[in-house]
C-alpha cells in the first residue's frame, strides 16, 4: 500500500508541472500551474498597481507592457506579503482571473520573476488584442546562482551588446552575469590608477577597446534594476598577458603570469582590485586561478628564493602561496573570493567559492565537496557555449567537444548535483553558470547564435526542481521564444541550417 501511495504522489507531482496541450509555452516551467476558466483582457484602461517596495517592479512592468500605473478596476496588482505567506526571496504567486491579475511575493525579486512569467502568458492576436488565460501559478527557483559568463577579454563586444543580453537574462530569470574582463588578448576595464592597462593592454588593431568606469557603472546599474548581479573576473596569476604588456615589472619573464615573489606585485594587485571593488557592488570577486603551467616560473631567481624561504616544492605550492595572498586582499576589500577549480588543487582557503569546469576532473569536484567549498557548476562539456551545437557546426575545438555536441537536449539531460553528494554537500552547490568564451567568436551575430537559444535551456535547468526533463516537450515550448528573439533582431539558432553562415572554408 505504501508503494502504491508513493506512486500516486509521484504521478501527481509530475502532472502538476507537466504542461497540458494548449498550455502557455513558459520557460522556465513553473513548479505548479493550475488553469481555470476565463481570461483577463489587457486593454487601454488596464493599470499596473504596486506600492512602496513593489513600486520598481510595477514601473518596470508598466513600461514593458506599455500600460499606465495607478488604481483602477482593470488592474495588474503587485504586492509584497510576509515571508510566512510566501517562503523564499525569489518565490512568487501569480493569479490570473477575468477581473484582475495579482502577483505576490515576500521580496522584490519574487515580484520581478512573477512579472516575467506574466509577460510570457500574454497572448496577442492579429488585431492586437491582448489576453491572459486564467491560471494560478506558485513558483520558486531551485538554485540561487543562475549565471552566464561573457568573455570580453578575447573579443570585445561593448555596452550595447551586454544590455541586450541582460534583458534576455532577466526575461528568463537568470540572475548572475559574470564578465571575464582580462586575458592575454586584452584588458577591458578602465583602471584610472593604472592607465597603461587600457592604453596598452586594450589595443585592438591600434585602437583601445574597453569599458570606461562610467560605462561599467551603467551596466551594473541596468542589471541591478533587473535583479542581476554583475560579477567581475580579473584573471591571475595566469591568463594575464595584456596586463603584462602594460606593466611588465610585475610579471614573469615570459610575460603571461604574475610574479608571486615580488611584494610590489601584490601592491599592484591591491591597487587594481580596490578600484574593481568600487565599481562592482556584488559581494563576489573572481580571480581566475586556472591553467598555470608547470614551467610558468622556471628560471626566475626570485621565485626560486621564495620557494626556498617558504619551503615550497612545486608549482602548485607557489600558486597556493600566491592564491592565499590574493584571497586576503579580496577579503580585505569586503568581497568573497571566487576561482576556477584548479584552486582546489592549490588548496585555496575554504572561503573561496569554487567554480568547477574540468569535466574530466570529477575527483577534484569530489574533493571540493568533501572539503566544504561552496560550488558553482560549469562543466565544459555541458555549459561552455563556445562549443558546437550540432554535428559539423562551428565551435571551439577544445576538450568540451568530447561526448558530442552541446545541444539543448544534452543540457537538459544534465543533473548539476552528483548523485553521490550528501545532503550537506548538495546544499553547498550555489547553482550553475554557462560560459561563452570568445577565442573564436568575433562578431555580435555569432555571439548571439552561440548563446541563443541555449541560454533558455540553461534557465530551465537552473530554475526547475531536480528530476527528468523531456527535451522534445521543451522544444515545443521553445519554438515561440526563438521566433520572438529573432523578431527582436537577436540571431537565435533555429537549426543546423543557420550554422552555415559561420562555417569557415
Amino acid at each position: 500500500m505504501k508503494l502504491i501511495h508513493l506512486s500516486i504522489l509521484l504521478l501527481s507531482a509530475l502532472i502538476s508541472v507537466a504542461p497540458a496541450i494548449g498550455a502557455p509555452a513558459l520557460i522556465p516551467l513553473p513548479r505548479s500551474m493550475t488553469p481555470h476558466a476565463g481570461e483577463f483582457h489587457v486593454s487601454a484602461t488596464t493599470v499596473v498597481a504596486g506600492k512602496r517596495d513593489a513600486g520598481p517592479t510595477a514601473r518596470y512592468l508598466a513600461e514593458v507592457l506599455k500600460l499606465q500605473r495607478g488604481a483602477g478596476q482593470s488592474a495588474i496588482r503587485l504586492r509584497l506579503v510576509s515571508k510566512k505567506a510566501i517562503s523564499g526571496p525569489e518565490a512568487y504567486h501569480l493569479s490570473v482571473a477575468p477581473d484582475g491579475i495579482r502577483i505576490e511575493a515576500s521580496d522584490p525579486r519574487g515580484l520581478f520573476y512573477g512579472a516575467q512569467t506574466l509577460r510570457q502568458l500574454i497572448k496577442t492576436d492579429a488585431a492586437g488584442t491582448r489576453t491572459v488565460a486564467s491560471v494560478d501559478i506558485v513558483d520558486k527557483p531551485r538554485f540561487r546562482w543562475r549565471g552566464l559568463l561573457i568573455d570580453e577579454g578575447r573579443h570585445f563586444f561593448g555596452k550595447s551588446t551586454l544590455l541586450k543580453i541582460i534583458d534576455e537574462m532577466a526575461a528568463y530569470k537568470l540572475n548572475v552575469l559574470k564578465l571575464h574582463l582580462t586575458d592575454y588578448e586584452g584588458w577591458r576595464l578602465e583602471i584610472p590608477a593604472y592607465p597603461k592597462l587600457t592604453q596598452v593592454g586594450a589595443l585592438v588593431d591600434g585602437k583601445p577597446q574597453f569599458f570606461t568606469e562610467a560605462e561599467m557603472r551603467d551596466i551594473v546599474h541596468y542589471a541591478a534594476d533587473r535583479h542581476i548581479m554583475v560579477v567581475p573576473e580579473i584573471e591571475m596569476p595566469g591568463h594575464a598577458g595584456a596586463a603584462a604588456r602594460s606593466y611588465p615589472e610585475f610579471f614573469n619573464t615570459a610575460g603571461g603570469a604574475f610574479n608571486p615573489a615580488s611584494p610590489k606585485t601584490y601592491d599592484f594587485i591591491r591597487g587594481v582590485l580596490t578600484e574593481v571593488a568600487r565599481i562592482f557592488p556584488a559581494p563576489y570577486l573572481h580571480f581566475g586561478g586556472d591553467e598555470v603551467g608547470e614551467d610558468t616560473w622556471d628560471g626566475m631567481a626570485d621565485v626560486d628564493r621564495l620557494k626556498a624561504e617558504q619551503r615550497l616544492k612545486t608549482t602548485n605550492d607557489v600558486e597556493a602561496y600566491f592564491g592565499r595572498k590574493v584571497v586576503a586582499i579580496i577579503q580585505g576589500l569586503g568581497k568573497r573570493p571566487m576561482a576556477w577549480d584548479e584552486q582546489v588543487d592549490a588548496q585555496a582557503p575554504k572561503s573561496v567559492v569554487i567554480q568547477w569546469w574540468r569535466r574530466d576532473k570529477p575527483d577534484v569536484l569530489g574533493a571540493a565537496a568533501r572539503t566544504g567549498y561552496e560550488l558553482v557548476m560549469s562543466p565544459a562539456d555541458k555549459l561552455y557555449f563556445d562549443y558546437h551545437q550540432g554535428e559539423g557546426e562551428p565551435g571551439a575545438p577544445w576538450e568540451g567537444n568530447k561526448g558530442g555536441p552541446q545541444s539543448i537536449a544534452k543540457i537538459l539531460a544534465w543533473e548539476p548535483v552528483p548523485d553521490d553528494f550528501t545532503l550537506e554537500q548538495s546544499g553547498k552547490v550555489l547553482g550553475i553558470e554557462a560560459a561563452v568564451w570568445t577565442e573564436f567568436i568575433e562578431t555580435e551575430r555569432y555571439l548571439e547564435f552561440m548563446t541563443f537559444p541555449r541560454l533558455l535551456a540553461l534557465a530551465e535547468v537552473a530554475w526547475r526542481p531536480r528530476g527528468p526533463r523531456d527535451d522534445k516537450e521543451f522544444e515545443v515550448r521553445l519554438q515561440p521564444h526563438v521566433d520572438a528573439l529573432r523578431a527582436k533582431g537577436i540571431n537565435a539558432r533555429r537549426g543546423e541550417g543557420d550554422a552555415y553562415e559561420f562555417i569557415r572554408n
